[in-house]
C-alpha cells in the first residue's frame, strides 16, 4: 500500500501562476496569485460556475472604500450624508466615526 504524501503549503503555482496558499483555502477552492508588482489576487469559482477574482487593496483604495463604507453605514442627526460630507469633516470627528466603523465591521 502506497502512503499518500502530505501536501505542503503554499503549493507550487500552476501554468497561470495560481497556487493554494493554505490547506483551508485549498478546501474552499480559493487560489492565490502574486503579480510581478507583488500585488496578490485570490480566485474562486462561485455557484453557477462564475469566476470571482478579488484583488489586494492599496492604501489609496482603503481610504476611498472606507469613506464610502462610512457614508453607507452612518447617519448624522438621523439623516444619510454624502461621501463629500464625510470628506469635508474635521479630522477629529472623522477619526471618531472611523473608530466606530472599524469596531463594528473589521
Amino acid at each position: 500500500m502506497k502512503k499518500e504524501q502530505a501536501t505542503t503549503f503554499p503549493t507550487a503555482p500552476d501554468a497561470d501562476g495560481f497556487f493554494y496558499e493554505t490547506e483551508d483555502e485549498q478546501e474552499m477552492g480559493i487560489e492565490t496569485k502574486i503579480h510581478k508588482n507583488d500585488n496578490k489576487v485570490k480566485r474562486a469559482v462561485l455557484d453557477g460556475g462564475k469566476i470571482a477574482i478579488v484583488r489586494e487593496l492599496t492604501g489609496k483604495d482603503q481610504e476611498k472604500y472606507t469613506m464610502s463604507g462610512i457614508a453607507v453605514a452612518t447617519t448624522i442627526n438621523e439623516s444619510k450624508q454624502t461621501y463629500e460630507f464625510f470628506e469635508a469633516m474635521k479630522m477629529k470627528s472623522y477619526n471618531k466615526l472611523l473608530a466606530m466603523f472599524y469596531a463594528l465591521n473589521f
